[in-house]
Order: structure tokens, then C-alpha cells, then sequence
């Protein structure tokens, strides 16, 4: 391990990252696969923080993992970006990195507040923060991929087909959050559209991580 290349390390952050962080979206408790005994609507704030208490070691388990993997991903995503300096797509891909970032940082905050739910710590207010810190998460990572992809797209060396998929996807995550924030009541079903989303771009993610690996 000690003489992997930066460039390699960054591939492999592209793929486990994301694909940790998708997977333990998918199963925590009330997540979009009903592991735990249904899927909660995000803003019926009893009935998360009821899931949370019940699965607490699915539910502390998910939330330490999930910021493990969004900021390995970050590591990856960032040197991508910064290796794309002094070509065609850099600038607009670099203004989607802090957009990136807020959207990590701020998954990372929600699943702070999902393991003291699960822990027995916090209750309906800490379920309400994740509602609304997920929305802005979602919103901010969504227009950060749309940007990244864009500069992606006019690389040579990347698939502009598979980077424009990787952008409508970005696009879908923006719109729902936007659906979200105006109309709560449509959360449940926007955040199975988002999680469609999520996985198109993980798939583009990984692709990427494994053009770094093996070049």
C-alpha cells in the first residue's frame, strides 16, 4: 500500500466511496429498502426517530459509515478535478467542487444526528434537522455533479455519452431536492428518484475511478 500512486488511490476512492456510502443509504433504517420494518416518510419525524431506536445497531452502524464513505469519495473527487488543471473544463468543474463539499460536509452532519437518534440521545428535533440538512445536502452535491461533468464531458479522455448521463442525473438531484423543499409531502417519493439518481452517478463515478487505476 505504501507505494500505490496518488492517482490510483484516487481511483479507488472514486469506487469504494460512493458505492459505501450508496449501499449504506439504501439499508439504514427507514431507508428506501425498508430494512428495519418500512420506509419512513421523511418528514413524519416520530416515525424516524421510532425506526432509528428500534435498529440501533443497523442505524449507528450506517450512520458512522455513510461519512467514511462520502469523504473517501471526496479525497477522489477532488483529485480529478485538480488534475483537470490546464485543460478544457477545469474552471467549471472546480466551481462545482464546493458545492460538492457542502453537500458531503452536510451528510456527514445528518448522520451525526441519525446515530444520536439511534442511540437514544436525541428525538424528533434531531429527525427534523436531518430532513432538512438532506435537502440542502442533495441540492448543493446535485448542482456540484452537474458542474463536474459538464467540465468532464469536454475531456478527451473521458466519455462525454457517459459524462452527459452523469449530468442529467445531477440535474434529477436538483429538481427533486427543489420538489422536496416546497412540497415536504413529496419527500418519500423524491427520495427514491434521488436515490435512482445517486446510483447512475455512482456508476459513472466508478468508471472514472477505474480509468485513474489504470492508467
Amino acid at each position: 500500500m505504501g507505494d500505490i500512486s496518488v492517482t490510483k488511490l484516487a481511483g479507488y476512492s472514486l469506487i469504494i466511496g460512493p458505492i459505501l456510502a450508496l449501499v449504506c443509504y439504501f439499508i439504514q433504517p427507514g431507508g428506501i429498502l425498508g430494512i428495519g420494518g418500512s420506509t419512513a416518510d421523511p418528514i413524519d419525524s416520530a416515525a424516524v426517530v421510532k425506526l432509528l431506536v428500534d435498529n440501533p445497531e443497523l442505524g449507528t452502524l450506517t450512520s458512522l459509515l455513510i461519512p467514511v464513505g462520502v469523504l473517501v469519495f471526496l479525497s477522489g473527487i477532488m483529485f480529478f478535478v485538480q488534475n483537470m488543471a490546464g485543460g478544457s473544463g477545469h474552471a467549471v468543474a472546480r466551481l462545482g467542487l464546493p458545492m460538492v463539499m457542502a453537500g458531503t460536509f452536510g451528510w456527514v452532519l445528518a448522520s451525526a444526528f441519525s446515530m444520536s437518534i439511534s442511540g437514544g440521545v436525541a428525538a424528533d428535533a434531531g429527525a427534523e434537522a436531518i430532513f432538512a440538512i438532506n435537502v440542502i445536502s442533495a441540492l448543493t452535491f446535485g448542482a456540484g455533479l452537474v458542474l463536474i461533468a459538464i467540465g468532464a464531458s469536454t475531456r478527451e479522455e473521458i466519455n462525454s455519452n457517459l459524462a452527459y448521463i452523469a449530468t442529467l442525473s445531477g440535474v434529477v438531484v436538483v429538481v427533486s431536492s427543489v420538489v422536496t423543499a416546497f412540497a415536504p409531502d413529496s419527500a418519500k417519493d423524491m427520495n427514491a428518484v434521488t436515490g435512482i439518481a445517486f446510483i447512475v452517478g455512482t456508476l459513472w463515478f466508478i468508471l472514472i475511478g477505474r480509468q485513474l487505476i489504470t492508467d
